[in-house]
C-alpha cells in the first residue's frame, strides 16, 4: 500500500512520536539520552522549532511541536534523525544491515487549547505509568524534570507551559480516560486530537479520512507500549 503523504499545515501544534525498530532499545545509557537532547538543541539551532514538551524513552520518544510554519517539521524531524542515527551507529555498529527506527516518524495535529495540554501531561507522565519513577519530575530525561533548564538541553517554548508547582501537580495527577483513549488513538492511527467537531473539519480540509478508515491489517503503531 502507498504511503500517504505527511500533513503539516502552518499553525498546528503537532504530537510527534518514533520508536525503535521492532521495539528494541535505542536510548542504552544516560549519555545516549543526554546525547539525543544536545542533537534536538543543535537541530533547533539550525531549524528553529517551538518545543513545548518531550519525553525520551528507552525505546522511544515523545515531542510537543509547534512548528513557525508547517514545513518546518519535516526539516526538522529530518535533521534531527539524520543526526541521530549518525551518532548511534558510530557507538553502535550494527552486526549486520538493519534499521534504527521502525519507520517513518509519526506526527498527530493537536487542537489549540486544553487539549495541547493534556497531550503535554501525558507526554510528561510517560514515565509514571511505565512505572520507572513515583512523579514525573523525578524522571530526568523529560521537559518536566528540573534538569530540563540545563545547558546542553533543548529550550523550551516559554508562554504556553509554565512549569510551576501547580503544573507539576497536574501532570501528576491522572489523565481522564477518555483524553488517553483520544491520544493513543492519535499515535495507533495518526487521528487528530481534539473536539470531535474540530476533528472533523480538520479530516476534511487536509485529506485525512484514511486515518479513521477500519484497517484490517495491524499498524506498527497499534500497541502504546510506554
Amino acid at each position: 500500500m502507498p504511503r500517504h503523504a505527511r500533513v503539516s499545515p502552518d499553525g498546528f501544534v503537532q504530537h510527534v512520536i518514533n520508536r525503535g525498530d521492532h521495539r528494541e532499545t535505542i536510548f542504552h545509557k544516560a549519555a545516549d539520552f543526554a546525547a539525543f537532547l544536545a542533537l534536538m538543541a543543535e537541530a533547533t539551532a539550525r531549524v528553529p522549532m517551538r518545543i513545548l514538551a518531550y519525553c525520551i524513552m528507552r525505546n522511544h520518544f515523545h515531542l510537543l511541536l509547534w512548528p513557525h510554519r508547517g514545513s518546518d517539521l519535516s526539516a526538522y524531524m529530518q535533521l534531527l534523525m539524520n543526526l541521530h542515527i549518525q551518532r548511534y551507529l558510530k557507538h553502535y555498529p550494527p552486526a549486520s544491515p538493519g534499521h534504527i527506527y521502525q519507520g517513518r516518524y509519526r506526527n498527530v495535529l493537536v487542537e489549540d487549547g486544553p487539549d495541547v495540554l493534556n497531550v503535554a501531561r501525558y507526554i510528561e507522565a510517560n514515565p509514571v505509568a511505565a512505572a520507572i519513577v513515583r512523579r514525573a519530575e523525578d524522571y530526568k530525561w523529560s521537559s518536566i524534570s528540573p534538569l530540563a533548564r540545563r545547558r546542553g538541553r533543548p529550550a523550551l517554548e516559554p508562554t504556553r507551559i509554565q512549569r510551576t508547582v501547580e503544573w507539576r501537580k497536574f501532570v501528576n495527577e491522572p489523565l481522564a480516560a477518555d483524553s488517553v483513549q483520544q491520544i493513543e488513538d492519535g499515535i495507533r492511527k495518526g487521528i487528530p486530537i481534539g473536539s470531535p467537531e474540530w476533528r472533523a473539519q480538520v479530516v476534511a480540509e487536509h485529506g485525512l479520512q484514511h486515518v479513521i478508515r477500519s484497517r484490517g491489517r495491524p499498524r506498527v503503531y497499534d500497541i502504546v507500549e510506554l
